[in-house]
């Protein structure tokens, strides 16, 4: 019975460490184009895109952007970082958001429902 009571004691510890561990910051960037977009070029065509997609893929590999998504004219991704400031500095690292293809704005995401995303196949 003392076993027991110890074992349920340390899972109750353990969920509860477990349930107090902060989560990811997450932050949401949106980008809408610049002043250098050119409307008679291709996204492909742009210059810097092929270094803006690189960049978010690397950021994928590394786990830091979480989704990614294209609305109307704008693009988003929510990316896990620190603190905003890190955040800033992982987005305005990107050369076309230095080279003004893209503007970013990058806010802080509070989730209120956890959800589910799967990609449609």
């Amino acid at each position: 019975m003392k076993q027991a009571a110890w074992l349920f004691a340390a899972m109750f510890a353990a969920g509860s460490a477990h349930a107090q561990a902060p989560r990811d910051s997450l932050y949401i960037v949106t980008y809408v184009t610049g002043p250098a977009w050119d409307q008679n070029k291709l996204p492909q065509d742009q210059g810097f895109f092929k270094e803006h997609s690189s960049r978010l893929s690397q950021l994928r590999k590394e786990g830091t952007i979480k989704f990614g998504a294209r609305y109307a004219d704008k693009g988003i991704i929510v990316v896990a970082a620190a603190n905003k400031e890190k955040a800033k500095e992982l987005v305005n690292a990107d050369q076309a958001v230095i080279n003004k293809l893209f503007i970013a704005d990058v806010q802080k995401l509070n989730i209120f429902y956890d959800g589910c995303l799967e990609k449609v196949k």
